[in-house]
């Protein structure tokens, strides 16, 4: 039976570096009923992603940031009650970028059907939604890794950086992961394949990855920043590349810090180059079909944390993620999920 109110999670305040709970509101109002061309979804899984915080600052970004008494902007996947769109009907699944609501209405033509056949649920706000979204065009457009090349990637355990790691052995290179702990270092090595992988928390960190790199490093796809991209870049090979995916390592600093040494960049010839997920959104059927049939292989492993809780418990979770307790996808499970 269909609850009758509908909660969400909104941006009480302007958070002061982490977010902290009292930063969200918990609320409840009516739920919403979809119009011409758009779907109701009611959720099953929340994506938790360090990313999110760059949102609820005052200024601007690539999209718009959460307002003041806003719900926060995640995305959802979960299934159909309710459509006024013709590709989707009462009792299919979606995911999309529907904000922390119980029951989240959006336009049809923003959402991805589910198809179950190709993974659960949950994979499709992981490996088959934005984060592996990210992986595969990060690496592969800007990136441009060729056969025998070494692959960099920082937060390599994470949701983003596991599948870097994944695509750059199928394509034929070498892959080293960097992570926080012995026990994520040997998860990319034994479970999901990679070359190498190097703990920054070492203490010789530049000894460690120089022993991993030896030839070098083609291609950094960075997700973490700060003085570790600083580092990697002192093993830069000729004509490398720096993917800038994220910066975790900043997202709760006032003032964030930028590589100290870029000028190695043009003694190496290199280049360093940003992108937005978005621009490549007329491609994501290609990049799935390609990363389902990775996985119908074996080649592709999603690796997925999931917390069962409520709304409320979004802030609590992604603290996990800063504080390194975090191995794959994070995601919150509600109540309705299956």
């Amino acid at each position: 039976m269909q609850a009758e109110t509908n909660a969400q999670l909104r941006l009480a305040r302007r958070p002061n570096g982490e977010a902290v709970a009292d930063d969200f509101e918990l609320t409840q109002d009516a739920i919403p009923r979809p119009e011409e061309g758009e779907v109701l979804v009611r959720a099953h899984y929340l994506s938790v992603d360090p990313s999110a915080r760059t949102h609820w600052n005052d200024g601007s970004s690539y999209r718009a940031m959460v307002q003041l008494g806003e719900v926060i902007d995640v995305p959802v996947a979960g299934e159909v009650v309710e459509s006024r769109h013709p590709d989707f009907a009462v009792g299919e699944l979606a995911a999309g970028q529907m904000g922390l609501h119980e029951y989240g209405v959006a336009p049809g033509s923003a959402l991805t059907r589910v198809d179950l056949d190709i993974a659960p649920l949950s994979s499709w706000l992981g490996g088959l939604g934005l984060t592996g979204l990210t992986a595969y065009f990060g690496l592969l457009e800007v990136g441009d890794p060729q056969p025998g090349e070494t692959v960099v990637v920082t937060a390599a355990s994470g949701a983003v950086g596991m599948v870097v790691g994944q695509i750059a052995r199928i394509k034929g290179a070498r892959a080293v992961g960097i992570a926080g702990s012995p026990e994520k270092c040997r998860f990319l090595t034994e479970e999901l394949g990679f070359d190498a992988a190097v703990n920054y928390k070492s203490d010789d960190l530049y000894r460690d990855l120089r022993a991993a790199t030896p030839e070098r490093i083609d291609v950094i796809f960075d997700n973490v920043g700060g003085p570790l991209l600083d580092t990697l870049i002192r093993r830069l090979a000729i004509h490398g590349r720096i993917v800038v995916s994220g910066a975790t390592s900043q997202y709760n600093q006032d003032v964030i810090y930028g590589p100290t040494n870029y000028l190695a960049l043009a003694t190496m010839r290199a280049r360093m180059e940003g992108f937005i997920i978005f621009d490549f959104e007329d491609r994501y059927a290609e990049a799935r079909a390609d990363m389902a049939a990775w996985i119908r292989a074996g080649s592709l492993k999603l690796r997925e944390n999931v917390v069962a809780g409520e709304l409320a418990d979004y802030p609590q979770v992604l603290h996990r993620l800063y504080q390194g307790e975090n191995m794959g996808k994070m995601l919150i499970r509600l109540p309705a999920g299956r």
